[in-house]
């Protein structure tokens, strides 16, 4: 059975979009408000942002929450990511 790994996905997904536009960390953290060590926490897979900070990467990013989790662009996310997700993220609505 698969397991989900959402700070090992989020790492993959938030920080190669960062090094593929070429931003600096101090660049991301000054724009999301935190400090250059969270954001390169997030990117090692040490850490998952909060509720309102992932909010605030998924702005940043232009990128929709699911491909944030997702290692590969075109696929899904699997169900037990959506599950962590939830658990992880405010209820929508």
């Amino acid at each position: 059975m698969f397991h989900c790994d959402l700070r090992a996905s989020l790492a993959v997904a938030f920080g190669g979009w960062r090094r593929k536009r070429r931003i600096p960390l101090k660049t991301i953290a000054r724009d999301l408000g935190v400090s250059i060590a969270t954001v390169s926490s997030w990117e090692s897979g040490r850490s998952f942002p909060g509720s309102q900070n992932f909010e605030r990467v998924v702005e940043l990013t232009g990128l929709p929450p699911c491909k944030l989790f997702c290692l590969k662009a075109d696929e899904c996310v699997p169900a037990d990511c959506r599950l962590a997700m939830g658990k992880l993220l405010p209820k929508q609505g």
